[in-house]
This record gives C-alpha cells, sequence and structure tokens, in this order.
C-alpha cells in the first residue's frame, strides 16, 4: 500500500509523541530519578558544555566520522524489528564509548601540544603541586619527550596536507595520531569527571574556580593518565578493527569496555599508582553494579530513541539534500544534549553507589 508524504509525516509525529509520553512516565517513576535530575541540573548549568559537544561532532562529521549522521538506511529504519537488534547494540556501545571519551577527540587532538606545554611547564615550576613526590629525572624526560614528540606529529600532518610524504613517514603520522588522540581522550574525559565531582563536593561556589580546580586535579594525575591513555589507545584501536571484517566482534569489545567502564572515574577520584586506581575502579563497580544496570537501560533506551528519530528525520529529509545540512547542526545539538544528560547520570550513580558513604552522611540519611 502506497503512502503519502504527508501520511508518514502524520504517523512518525503521532508515534514520537507516544514514545515521548511514555518516557516521561518512565523518567517520572524511576527510583534513580533523582540522579537524572541532578545530570539535567548540571547540564543545563554548563550549556558550554553542550555546545562544545555538538561543535566536537560536527568537526568529527567534517573530518570523515560518523556522529551525526545515521548508520542505516531509511527503508531499513521502517522496519522496526530488522532495525531494533543494532540498533541496541550501537546505543550500547555508545554507552560504554562514553563512559571513556564523551567528546569526539579528532580534530579536536591537534590542540593537544599547546595543552603538554603548559602540563610541562606547571609540572616542572610547581613539583610538588602535581603529585606527593617530587619528579624524577625520567618522568621529566617522560613529558619533555611526549611535548616534542606532539610538536612533531604537528609537523607532520601539515605535511601530509601540503605535500605528499613518504610511506613510513604516513605511517608514522597515523600512529602518533591514534596515540595523541588517546592522550586527549583520557585529558578530556579526567576533566570532564572532576567537573562532575566539583558540583557534587563544591569547594568554592563559583563555576569559572571549579573549571580551574579540575584542571588543576586533572594535571595532578598526569602519571595515571599515561596508563588511562594507554587503555584508551586500545579502545580505539579495537573500536577501529570491528569495523573490518576480520575484527573483533561488537559484543566482546562492548563486554571488554563495559568491565573498565569506571576506571576514568578511579583515576579522576582517587589519588594514588595505577594500579590501586585499577582495583578501586572494579570495587566502584561491584558497589554500583545494580544502579548502574537500571540506569543502563534508560540510558540505551534514550540513546535508541534519539538516534531512530534523527536517522528517520535525516532519511525524510533526503540524503545530501540542502534541508539535511541546514538541520544537520540541529541533529547535533539534541544528540549532544542526551549524550552529555545520560553520561552525567551514569558518573553520578557510580559516584553516588560506588564509593562507601561517610559516616556524616549515614547520619543525615537515618535522619
Amino acid at each position: 500500500m502506497a503512502v503519502s508524504p504527508s501520511s508518514l509525516w502524520l504517523q512518525t509525529g503521532l508515534a514520537m509523541l507516544a514514545v515521548v509520553i511514555g518516557v516521561l512516565l518512565h523518567l517520572k517513576w524511576h527510583p534513580l530519578r533523582r540522579h537524572l535530575s541532578d545530570a539535567w541540573d548540571l547540564m543545563t548549568g554548563m550549556p558550554w558544555l553542550t555546545i562544545l559537544s555538538a561543535a566536537l561532532m560536527l568537526m568529527a562529521e567534517v573530518a570523515g566520522e560518523r556522529w551525526v549522521r545515521p548508520a542505516w538506511s531509511f527503508n531499513e529504519l521502517l522496519i522496526w524489528r530488522d532495525v531494533a537488534q543494532p540498533l541496541f547494540l550501537e546505543a550500547l556501545l555508545e554507552e560504554a564509548r562514553m563512559m571513556h571519551g564523551l567528546l569526539p577527540v579528532w580534530p579536536v587532538a591537534l590542540l593537544l601540544p599547546l595543552v603538554l606545554v603548559l602540563l610541562s611547564w606547571r609540572v616542572i615550576r610547581f613539583p610538588y603541586r602535581y603529585g606527593p613526590r617530587r619528579q624524577q629525572p625520567f618522568e621529566r624526560w617522560l613529558l619533555t619527550a611526549g611535548m616534542v614528540l606532539s610538536w612533531g606529529w604537528i609537523l607532520l600532518e601539515i605535511a601530509h596536507v601540503t605535500r605528499p610524504v613518504p610511506e613510513w613517514l604516513e605511517t608514522l603520522r597515523l600512529a602518533l595520531r591514534a596515540v595523541f588522540s588517546a592522550v586527549t581522550m583520557a585529558l578530556s574525559q579526567v576533566m570532564l569527571i572532576r567537573l562532575v565531582i566539583a558540583w557534587e563536593e563544591p569547594e568554592h561556589p563559583d563555576d569559572q574556580k571549579d573549571i580551574g580546580l579540575a584542571a588543576e586535579h586533572t594535571f595532578a594525575r598526569w602519571r595515571s593518565l599515561v596508563g588511562l591513555a594507554a587503555l584508551d589507545l586500545l579502545w580505539l584501536m579495537l573500536l577501529q578493527a570491528q569495523e573490518s571484517p576480520g575484527g573483533l566482534s561488537r559484543g566482546l569489545l562492548i563486554e571488554a569496555m563495559l568491565l573498565f567502564l569506571a576506571m576514568p572515574l578511579a583515576v579522576a577520584r582517587v589519588p594514588g599508582p595505577m594500579l590501586d586506581q585499577g582495583a578501586k575502579a572494579m570495587r566502584i563497580l561491584g558497589r554500583a553494579f545494580l544502579p548502574l544496570l537500571g540506569m543502563t537501560v534508560t540510558v540505551v533506551l534514550l540513546l535508541m530513541l534519539t538516534r531512530y528519530a534523527s536517522a528517520l528525520i535525516q532519511g525524510m529529509t533526503g540524503p545530501g539534500t540542502w534541508l539535511t545540512l541546514v538541520l544537520l547542526p540541529l541533529h547535533a545539538l539534541v544528540l549532544a544534549t542526551v549524550r552529555n544528560w545520560v553520561f552525567l547520570a551514569c558518573v553520578f550513580t557510580l559516584l553516588r553507589h560506588g564509593f562507601k558513604p561517610s559516616p556524616q552522611d549515614v547520619t543525615i540519611d537515618l535522619a
């Protein structure tokens, strides 16, 4: 039976209205609605984060990555039974990926050399502020080598754009891009979590001071960031490999990423060596397993519906049309809003259920 465009728009609108009402009722009676509410308050209090996320998603799209454009054709989206399972796996992978790196790292990783210069200067200038002891000589060499390599990588990226380069230099450029993308991913994720901690455990009731303190706490964990960046490099390589025919299956990748879900939180929250932070991450995940499972159901549901609605609208407006290009920033803004909201809700869940409450908190709760 032929369906007219106006009828299709009407059916889609009514279906989306019914879904929105169902989601609102779900959130109203959600057992973890406090975390969702606080996450919404924090997100609306930092509108720059949503705008930044949307802008970075669009920049990543221009660079060739898929952050806003749908992975399915319009005809595939019309048959819900066929698209439900891949949409579920995609949403679950997106949640796991968000907890390791919320923001797209390319091409913003090109700014990393400036951050490494600032980090190296601060660590050498104020050695006791950024660690429990004075830096060892090999640690200073590590910082210096990372800074020099990052600027060398920038030169390789410029040479790649301006002129043909030998194959071995191209291989080196891609390897350095992967490494510094992982460093950017670890650095940005820990700083975002430190912003959540500053909101949850305020030291100064000032947003600008919160950002400065988050940066200071992130710099102070630079040793652990090296280990976290190595883990993120593994995720980036596996994410790229699973897209190839012989790559790791999506299910195994999701399981691996979920197993280390709390690692960035442990690095941001727990001072100390990387091994101790890894053990703490496992304990956090164990304590918060049931609440996190309940939150995951909601997160996957919201991501599925948002991605489906965005993909359906993009399919109805037509791929490559001027209307799709005009609406693409709006799609990015909506996706960034939902992603930031559910990410903050997951961080609140891990923070509030993964750490043992203090005696004062217990007294307040009993009262």
